[in-house]
């Protein structure tokens, strides 16, 4: 016979227990912003990083009753905002950061510590394609022109670009590679755009949000890229002109803090769902010449992870890195007797 007091204790228990899952179950349920929803970026405000931002700000916005705001946190080569983010604010529901390739790639080129392991991935949104583009009234009219060039005379045709190890400067690298030939890369603040603007450089090879103003304008000319572009159908890409090379990509996406919980993690994924739907963003990314994917979380979390590898790779590969110092033992001075 069972005993009684034992039978009451456990179902009692488990009783608990069922009222426990399901009170968690229905709080995630119910998950709301309970304050505005901060989205940072490494960038200053002129940059295409922070119009993507703007872009998602804007789609979201009517979405949220406590609103969203866009922030930009500068310097150390991105790691404030990475480390404002990942320490500071590692549980934090209401924060996001802007994703690109530096913030993989930065923290290895400087020796920092963050990882895109640090972080709660979410979805990457946009690819921006790589665009070879000259000076409107420069002599050239093909990217034949500037690798014939280039390959005519070594190291005297100069791409201009940001700082050496980022993506703009390992695709020059790795097109080198591929046509054996050489040019001269220049680092500039401005990632060489009024180089170019001056014809004091040959070429650049950046992301539309940065040059599309001034090719609209008739300032700069397109002569190839990395994808097809919807409003300049007839530039060729790398491979249509001849000289297909492994393009690193410049994506876009947005991550969290490490120990944000899975509710909010759902909730900002179904508000995610519907920011890359919304007119207004479609909008964004038709005008920039963007390519719209959706890579979400276990995915992201894979790939960002191979970014990682790839990067430290390459970056130790082309001596970007450096070997690390090691310390010297300090010696006990010997007391005198």
């Amino acid at each position: 016979m069972k005993n009684p007091i034992q039978t009451t204790f456990k179902y009692g228990v488990l009783g608990v227990a069922s009222m426990a899952i399901l009170a968690s179950a229905a709080a995630e349920a119910a998950w709301k912003p309970s304050k505005q929803l901060e989205i940072l970026t490494h960038v200053r405000t002129t940059s295409s990083t922070y119009r993507f931002a703007k872009a998602v700000e804007k789609a979201a916005k009517p979405m949220l009753k406590k609103g969203v705001k866009v922030l930009s946190i500068r310097g150390a080569r991105g790691d404030r905002a990475r480390r404002h983010l990942s320490i500071k604010n590692k549980a934090n529901n209401h924060m996001m950061q802007v994703i690109t390739p530096s913030q993989v790639n930065n923290p290895i080129l400087a020796k920092q510590k963050t990882r895109p392991w640090h972080f709660t991935p979410l979805a990457l949104m946009v690819v921006s394609p790589n665009l070879m583009t000259v000076n409107a009234n420069s002599p050239y009219k093909t990217m034949k022109d500037v690798m014939d060039k280039a390959c005519a005379n070594p190291g005297k045709v100069i791409h201009g670009g940001g700082d050496f190890g980022n993506v703009a400067s390992l695709n020059s690298i790795l097109l080198q590679r591929k046509i054996k030939c050489k040019w001269t890369y220049t680092p500039f603040d401005d990632q060489g755009i009024l180089k170019l603007l001056g014809g004091h450089i040959d070429f650049v090879m950046e992301n539309p949000g940065q040059l599309l103003q001034f090719v609209r304008a008739g300032k700069m000319r397109i002569i190839a890229a990395s994808e097809k572009l919807g409003e300049f159908p007839k530039v060729p890409t790398y491979q249509e002109a001849g000289y297909g090379f492994p393009v690193l990509k410049q994506y876009r996406g947005l991550w969290m803090g490490k120990d944000v919980s899975k509710a909010a993690v759902k909730y900002w994924m179904g508000i995610i769902e519907k920011v890359r739907k919304d007119a207004s963003f479609k909008k964004y990314v038709k005008k920039n010449n963007l390519t719209p994917v959706f890579i979400k979380r276990n995915e992201l979390a894979k790939m960002l992870k191979t970014e990682f590898d790839n990067y430290l790779a390459l970056g130790t590969e082309l001596n970007l890195i450096g070997k690390k110092k090691k310390k010297k033992k300090k010696k006990k001075e010997k007391k005198r007797s």
